[in-house]
C-alpha cells in the first residue's frame, strides 16, 4: 500500500510518459500516434487509449513486437494512472510479456510497472516476483538505467517507498539516493524537486526534522507549479512543521494546498483529506479540540471513500483515538483504535476489542504494529475492563509477533538498530504490563512472561548477528552464500573508501559505488532469507540461565519501564523482582554527575563523586543487599543511562573508598541470552598473544604519526609484555599486518587510538600505524571476520565501550563489533585511557590471568591491587585511573593455569609410601 506522501510509478509516468516509445528504429506512423497519444491523454484519456490503440496496430502489420510491447506499457500507464483500473492495466502488461522478440529495457518497463501494479493491489509474493527479475535486468546491464532513466528512476523510487512503508529505512535511503543520482544528470528541476521531497519525508521519519524542513523548502522552490504534486510537497512541509513545534506557519500552508485540491477537483480529494488531518493536528496543539474532531472527521470521510489503497482512513482513526484519549475518553480512544486495527488489517473485522489480528492479517505491518501497541496502552489503564492487565498483554505479543515477521526482510543492520530503538517505548510498556500482572498473580507463568518480556527487546540485533555467524543459513545453496560473501565484502570496501574521503574533510556528493554496494548487498541477503536460522527470544531462558549459575554467582537485569526501574536478580535457586526506589528522572541525573566525576581526569581537581556513588548504590543494590551476601561475582545487563556506568565505583558507604570492586568480580552482559548461549568450556592449553602498540613509535616513526592527526603512547608498548607472543609497534604494526596476523592467535591485545561514531556504528574504528593509506580497522570490516577462535580481546584505547546509545541495544561501541564477530570477551575502556596508569593495570591483570584465574577475577584483583599500592590517597586513586577497563562478554577463564593433579598424584604416593613402610614394619615386628 503506498505512502501517497510519494508519488507513485503512475505519478512519475504522468511526468515522464511523452518520452517513451523514442527507443529504437520504429514505423514513423505507429511513432506518430503514439506521441500524440502521449501529448494528450491526461486531458482526454479515452481519445488516447483510441489513439494507442491504432499505433498498436500499425506496429502489428510492420511485426514489431518491441514497439508494441512500448505501447501495452503507456496504455496500462493510462488505466491505472487516468482510471485507477490497476487489474486491466495488469493484464495489458503480461499480454505485453508474451510479445516476442522484446529488448530488455521493454521487458525491464513491463516488470516493474506489473511490479507496482501488484505493490497497489497488495499482492507481495507477484510484486517481488517481477521487482526481482526487474532488478536482474540492470544488475547484468547497469548502462541500460541510463538509456531508459525516466523508468529506471520510477522504479527506484518505487522501491524506496515500499521499503519505507516497511520500515527498511536504511534501504529505503539508498534507493531514493539511486533515483536521485539518475534524475541529476538528466531531467529537469522539477523532477529533481520530486526526488529530493522522498528525501525530506525519509528525514522527517527517521527524526531529523531539520533536515527534513531543508528538502521539503528547497522542493518548494523549484516547483512553483500550482499542482497536485505542488500540493503534496505543501503537505510535507505542513507536516514538518508539525513535528517540531513550528506551526505559525501551517494556517497559510494548509490554504495553499486546500486551493490546489479544489481546483483539481476528484483528482484533489486525497490531498484535501491529508490536508484535513494535518489542519486537526495544528488544532490539537492549539487545544483546539472540538475543531480537530471536526477536521479528523472530514479526513476520515475522504479515506473510506478512497478505500484501503489510502493509508488516510488509517491515520485518521488514528488521530481521532489519540484526541480521544487526551480527552480522557478512554472507551472512545479504544474504539478509534480497533476501526485502526481493522483499517491496517485484511480479515480481520472484530469489534470485540479482546481480539486480535493474525501477524500475516496486515496490509501494513508498521501501520498495524503502531495501532496494536496502542491499543495495549490504552488497555493497560483500562481498570473498567474485567481483565485488562492480560488483554494488554496478548495485545502486546500479537505486536511484537507481527514486528518480528516484518524485522525478518531488513538487511541493513542499521535499519535494524533503528527500529529496534524506535520499538523500546513498546517493550517498557510490555514489561510494565508483565510486572502489574506478576504483582497481581505471582507464579511461574507470570514470572516467565515477565522475564521474557525484560528479553525481548534486550540485544535482539546483535543476537540475530551472532546466530548469522554460528548457523549461516543451513542447506543454503553454496553459491548463494558465496554472492553474499563477495557483496559482503564489496559493501565493506565501498564504505572503507567513503570513510577515508570522510576523514579527508572533502565535502563528497552521494557515492554512486556505496550506494549499489548495499543494494547489491541486500539482493544478496534477500535471497538466503528463506535459510535464516533466526530465533526470536524464548520464554525458557531462566531454566538455562540458572543451570549456568554456581551458588557465588548472581545474574541482575535492570530493565526500565514508563515510570519505574526494575531489577531482577536470578541465583541458582531462586528468582526476586523488584521495584527499585528511582525515578527515570533520579536516575539519569545522578548517572550524569557520576559519569561526569569518573570519566574527567581529576588532576589537579580531587575526586568528588562519593556521595552520588554511594546515592546510586542505594538505590540500586541496598534493596537486594541481602540476597546478595555470599555472592562473589555478578553478571549485570544494564539499561538506560546505566550503561555508561561502571558498576565497580558504586560505594557502601560502610568506609571510605568502599567501592563495590572490593565485594565481587563483575561482567557486563548484553542480554540473558548471550549469557546462557555462551560458550563455558575450560580452555585447552594457553592461547597464542598477538599485541600491537602502533603509536609507541620513535623520534623517526613521530612525524608521521602527527602528520596524521594522532599522538604517540609511549607507554603502550608496555602493556602486554609480560605475555610470551607476537608483540609489534610503529611501523610493524599496520592494518595489514593484523589482519594476516589475526587468524594465528587467540588473544588480541591492541594499544591504540581509536574513535567511535556517534552516527553509524559501522564507521567507528581502531587505528593502526599510518603508513597505508587505509590504516583505519572500521567497525563495517569487522563485520566480514570471524572471531571465534579469540579468547580475549583487550581494547586499550580511547573509548573503545562508548558510542552512540541505541535503546535496547546499549552503547554501539567497537567492543560491540568484536562481539557481533564472535569474540566472547572484550575488556574495554569507557573514557580516555590514562596511558601509564593502563600499562600498569593492564600488566597487574596479565599476571593474573596467567595464573588460571577467570577474566573478571583477574580484572577485579588487578584493580584491586593497583588500588593497594595507591596508599593515603595516592595521585591514582580516583576511578578515573581504573575503573574505565569493564569486561563484556562471559568470565571464563583464558589460561589453562597450572594444573593440581600433579601435586595430588605424589601427595597420594607419598600417602601409598608411608603405609607401605608401616605394613613392613608392621610385619617385620611381629615375626620378630
Amino acid at each position: 500500500m503506498i505512502h501517497r506522501h510519494f508519488l507513485p510509478l503512475r505519478a512519475w509516468l504522468l511526468l515522464f510518459l511523452p518520452l517513451a516509445g523514442s527507443f529504437g528504429a520504429l514505423a514513423q506512423s505507429a511513432e506518430a500516434l503514439q506521441r500524440e497519444a502521449n501529448a494528450l491523454y491526461r486531458t482526454e484519456p479515452a481519445k488516447a487509449l483510441r489513439l494507442f490503440g491504432q499505433a498498436r496496430q500499425l506496429a502489428l502489420r510492420a511485426g514489431q513486437a518491441d514497439r508494441v510491447a512500448n505501447i501495452r506499457v503507456d496504455e496500462a500507464t493510462v488505466h491505472y494512472a487516468m482510471y485507477n483500473d490497476y487489474r486491466r492495466a495488469t493484464t495489458i502488461c503480461r499480454d505485453g510479456l508474451q510479445l516476442s522478440p522484446l529488448a530488455d529495457s521493454t521487458r525491464f518497463k513491463l516488470w516493474a510497472s506489473l511490479g507496482e501494479m501488484y505493490h497497489q493491489r497488495n499482492r507481495p509474493d507477484s510484486l517481488n516476483w517481477f521487482w526481482q527479475r526487474a532488478d536482474s535486468v540492470l544488475n547484468a546491464q547497469p548502462a541500460l538505467e541510463n538509456d531508459i532513466f525516466p523508468y529506471a528512476a520510477a522504479f527506484w523510487g518505487n522501491r524506496g517507498t515500499v521499503y519505507f512503508e516497511q520500515g527498511d529505512y536504511r534501504l529505503a535511503e539508498r534507493c531514493f539516493q539511486k533515483r536521485l543520482l539518475l534524475l541529476t544528470h538528466h531531467s529537469t528541476p522539477t523532477r529533481q524537486a520530486i526526488a529530493e521531497n522522498q528525501f525530506g519525508y525519509f528525514y522527517l521519519k527517521t527524526g531529523q526534522p531539520v533536515r527534513a524542513d531543508s528538502f521539503f523548502v528547497s522542493s518548494l522552490q523549484k516547483h512553483r507549479a500550482p499542482d497536485l504534486t505542488r500540493g503534496w510537497l505543501l503537505l510535507g512541509l505542513v507536516d514538518c512543521r508539525l513535528q517540531f513545534s513550528q506551526a505559525k506557519s501551517v494556517p497559510a500552508l494548509v490554504q495553499e494546498g486546500m486551493q490546489i485540491a479544489k481546483q483539481l477537483g476528484k483528482d484533489g480529494t486525497e490531498l484535501a483529506g491529508y490536508l484535513d488531518e494535518a489542519f486537526g493536528k495544528y488544532c490539537v496543539q492549539k487545544r483546539q479540540f472540538q475543531t480537530a474532531h471536526t477536521y479528523f472527521q472530514r479526513s476520515l470521510a475522504a479515506g473510506e471513500k478512497l478505500g484501503n489503497t489510502s493509508r488516510l482512513a488509517w491515520r485518521s482513526y488514528t488521530a481521532l483515538s489519540r484526541l480521544a484519549q487526551q480527552r480522557l475518553d478512554a472507551p472512545g480512544a479504544l474504539a478509534f483504535t480497533q476501526r485502526a486495527i481493522q483499517q491496517a488489517s485484511i480479515r480481520f473485522r472484530s469489534a470485540d476489542l479482546s481480539q486480535n489480528p493474525a501477524p500475516n492479517d496486515f496490509l501494513n505491518g508498521p501501520d498495524l504494529f503502531e495501532s496494536l501497541c496502542q491499543k495495549a496502552r490504552l488497555l493497560r489503564t483500562a481498570r473498567e475492563i474485567p481483565n485488562h492487565l492480560h488483554l494488554a498483554d496478548q495485545t502486546f505479543e500479537r505486536a511484537f509477533a507481527l514486528s518480528d515477521l516484518l524485522q525478518g526482510s531488513y538487511s541493513s543492520e542499521l535499519t535494524k538498530l533503528f527500529v529496534q530503538e524506535k520499538l523500546r517505548p513498546a517493550y517498557r510498556v510490555a514489561v510494565a504490563v508483565a510486572y502489574a500482572r506478576y504483582r497481581q498473580q505471582p507464579g511461574p507463568a507470570t514470572l516467565a512472561t515477565l522475564l521474557h518480556r525484560q528479553e525481548q527487546g534486550n540485544a535482539s540485533v546483535l543476537h540475530e548477528l551472532l546466530q548469522t555467524l554460528q548457523k549461516p543459513y543451513a542447506n543454503a545453496p553454496p553459491h548463494l552464500i558465496e554472492q553474499l560473501q563477495r557483496a559482503k565484502s564489496r559493501l565493506a570496501t565501498a564504505k572503507t573508501a567513503w570513510n577515508e574521503r570522510e576523514q579527508a574533510s572533502t565535502p563528497q556528493p552521494i557515492d554512486t559505488e556505496l550506494v549499489n554496494a548495499e543494494l547489491a548487498w541486500s539482493r544478496a541477503y534477500q535471497k538466503l532469507q528463506p535459510y535464516n536460522q533466526h530465533t526470536p527470544a524464548q520464554p525458557n531462558e531462566l531454566k538455562r540461565m540458572q543451570s549456568r549459575l554456581d551458588r557465588q554467582t548472581a545474574f541482575l537485569q535492570y530493565s526500565l519501564t514508563p515510570d519505574s526501574l526494575l531489577l531482577t536478580v536470578v541465583k541458582a535457586n531462586t528468582v526476586r523482582v523488584r521495584m527499585l526506589p528511582i525515578t527515570g528522572t533520579e536516575l539519569n541525573r545522578l548517572s550524569a554527575l557520576l559519569r561526569r566525576e569518573a570519566y574527567r581526569n581529576p588532576d589537579p581537581f580531587q575526586y568528588a563523586g562519593q556521595a552520588t556513588a554511594r546515592a546510586l548504590f542505594d538505590r540500586l543494590l541496598a534493596p537486594v543487599w541481602t540476597d546478595l551476601q555470599g555472592m562473589s561475582r555478578l553478571v549485570i545487563v544494564r539499561d538506560g543511562p546505566l550503561h555508561y556506568l561502571p558498576f565497580e565505583v558504586l560505594e557502601t558507604g560502610l568506609r571510605p573508598d568502599d567501592y563495590l570492586l572490593r565485594y565481587a568480580a563483575i561482567t557486563y552482559a548484553y542480554s540473558m541470552r548471550s549469557t546462557t548461549e555462551s560458550n563455558l568450556s575450560p580452555p585447552v592449553g594457553n592461547p597464542s598473544v598477538l599485541s600491537m602498540a602502533p603509536f609507541a613509535v620513535t623520534k623517526n616513526g613521530l612525524a608521521a604519526v602527527r602528520q596524521r592527526g594522532y599522538e604517540p603512547l609511549a607507554g603502550s608498548e608496555l602493556e602486554a609484555d609480560v605475555l610470551p607472543g607476537t608483540h609489534s609497534t610503529a611501523d610493524n604494526a599496520s592494518k595489514s599486518t593484523f589482519l594476516a596476523l589475526l587468524p594465528q592467535h587467540q588473544l588480541l591485545h591492541l594499544a591504540t587510538h581509536a574513535e567511535a561514531s556517534d552516527t553509524d556504528p559501522g564507521n567507528s574504528y581502531i587505528a593502526f600505524f599510518p603508513a597505508e593509506s587505509s590504516h583505519r580497522l572500521y567497525a563495517h570490516e569487522l563485520d566480514l571476520l570471524d572471531l571465534r577462535h579469540i579468547r580475549l580481546a583487550v581494547l586499550s584505547a580511547c573509548r573503545t565501550g562508548s558510542g552512540h546509545f541505541h535503546e535496547g541495544e546499549g552503547l554501539l561501541s567497537l567492543s560491540r563489533a568484536f562481539a557481533s564477530a564472535g569474540c566472547p570477551q572484550v575488556i574495554t575502556s569507557l573514557w580516555n585511557a590514562h596511558d601509564g596508569t593502563t600499562a600498569t593495570l593492564t600488566r597487574l591483570f596479565y599476571d593474573e590471568l596467567r595464573r588460571g584465574q577467570p577474566t573478571d577475577v583477574a580484572l577485579q584483583q588487578a584493580k584491586l591491587r593497583f588500588l593497594a599500592v595507591q596508599t593515603n590517597n595516592g595521585a591514582f586513586t580516583p576511578p578515573h585511573f581504573w575503573a574505565h577497563l569493564i569486561l563484556m562478554g562471559n568470565h571464563q577463564p583464558v589460561y589453562a593455569g597450572s594444573s593440581a593433579w600433579p601435586w595430588g598424584w605424589m601427595g597420594i604416593g607419598a600417602v601409598v609410601l608411608l603405609l607401605t613402610l608401616t605394613y613392613v614394619y608392621y610385619r617385620y615386628d611381629h615375626l620378630r
